[in-house]
Protein backbone atom coordinates (compact mmCIF):
# COMPACT_ATOMS: atom_id res chain seq x y z
CA UNK A 1 0.00 0.00 0.00
CA UNK A 2 2.92 2.50 0.73
CA UNK A 3 4.76 1.47 -1.88
CA UNK A 4 1.54 2.39 -4.37
CA UNK A 5 1.49 5.78 -2.37
CA UNK A 6 4.85 6.28 -3.12
CA UNK A 7 4.86 5.34 -6.72
CA UNK A 8 1.65 7.22 -7.21
CA UNK A 9 3.30 10.51 -5.55
CA UNK A 10 6.25 10.21 -7.53
CA UNK A 11 4.14 10.20 -10.41
CA UNK A 12 1.86 12.74 -9.87
CA UNK A 13 5.31 14.77 -8.47
CA UNK A 14 6.70 14.11 -12.37
CA UNK A 15 3.39 15.12 -14.13
CA UNK A 16 3.44 18.47 -12.44
CA UNK A 17 7.35 19.05 -13.33
CA UNK A 18 6.56 17.79 -16.88
CA UNK A 19 3.51 20.67 -17.17
CA UNK A 20 5.39 23.08 -15.24
CA UNK A 21 8.39 22.78 -17.25
CA UNK A 22 6.39 23.31 -20.99
CA UNK A 23 6.74 26.72 -22.83
CA UNK A 24 4.49 28.94 -22.01
CA UNK A 25 3.28 31.03 -25.01
CA UNK A 26 3.88 35.35 -23.88
CA UNK A 27 1.42 37.36 -24.19
CA UNK A 28 1.87 39.92 -27.18
CA UNK A 29 2.09 43.14 -26.54
CA UNK A 30 -0.04 45.65 -27.87
CA UNK A 31 0.82 47.14 -31.05
CA UNK A 32 1.77 51.32 -30.22
CA UNK A 33 -0.70 53.28 -32.22
CA UNK A 34 1.53 56.20 -33.82
CA UNK A 35 -1.15 59.46 -33.91
CA UNK A 36 0.31 61.96 -36.36
CA UNK A 37 0.42 65.33 -34.82
CA UNK A 38 0.72 68.81 -35.92
CA UNK A 39 2.35 71.74 -34.09
CA UNK A 40 0.15 74.94 -34.03
CA UNK A 41 1.52 77.61 -31.60
CA UNK A 42 4.05 75.74 -30.40
CA UNK A 43 1.82 73.17 -28.82
CA UNK A 44 1.48 69.89 -30.39
CA UNK A 45 -2.23 68.33 -31.41
CA UNK A 46 -4.00 64.83 -32.94
CA UNK A 47 -3.97 65.83 -36.17
CA UNK A 48 -7.09 63.87 -36.68
CA UNK A 49 -8.85 65.28 -34.23
CA UNK A 50 -8.35 68.82 -35.16
CA UNK A 51 -9.83 67.03 -38.95
CA UNK A 52 -12.80 65.71 -37.19
CA UNK A 53 -13.75 69.36 -35.95
CA UNK A 54 -13.61 71.35 -38.98
CA UNK A 55 -15.41 68.76 -40.74
CA UNK A 56 -18.25 68.94 -38.20
CA UNK A 57 -18.47 72.48 -38.26
CA UNK A 58 -17.71 73.25 -41.93
CA UNK A 59 -19.16 70.99 -44.30
CA UNK A 60 -16.44 69.68 -46.00
CA UNK A 61 -15.20 65.91 -46.02
CA UNK A 62 -12.11 65.20 -43.85
CA UNK A 63 -10.24 64.42 -47.00
CA UNK A 64 -10.04 67.51 -48.30
CA UNK A 65 -8.80 68.93 -45.31
CA UNK A 66 -4.58 69.63 -45.67
CA UNK A 67 -2.35 70.98 -42.91
CA UNK A 68 0.08 73.89 -44.13
CA UNK A 69 2.98 73.45 -41.31
CA UNK A 70 4.80 76.29 -42.27
CA UNK A 71 1.47 78.61 -41.77
CA UNK A 72 0.07 76.59 -39.20
CA UNK A 73 -3.25 76.66 -41.24
CA UNK A 74 -5.30 74.16 -42.81
CA UNK A 75 -6.58 74.84 -46.57
CA UNK A 76 -9.22 72.86 -48.20
CA UNK A 77 -8.37 71.27 -51.76
CA UNK A 78 -9.46 72.77 -54.73
CA UNK A 79 -9.97 76.22 -52.61
CA UNK A 80 -7.50 79.01 -52.49
CA UNK A 81 -8.85 79.28 -48.89
CA UNK A 82 -6.87 78.87 -45.54
CA UNK A 83 -8.99 77.91 -42.20
CA UNK A 84 -7.48 79.31 -39.06
CA UNK A 85 -7.29 76.33 -36.46
CA UNK A 86 -8.55 79.05 -33.85
CA UNK A 87 -11.76 79.75 -35.93
CA UNK A 88 -12.97 76.14 -35.15
CA UNK A 89 -11.46 74.63 -32.21
CA UNK A 90 -10.44 76.30 -28.71
CA UNK A 91 -6.37 75.58 -28.73
CA UNK A 92 -4.35 75.32 -25.15
CA UNK A 93 -2.71 78.28 -24.54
Amino acid sequence: MIKKMKKFSIFVALLGLGFGACKKEQAAEPEKVLVETIKIAGNTYPKDSLINVFEKYSGFAKNRFIFNQEKEKFYISDYDLFVEPSDYIILKK
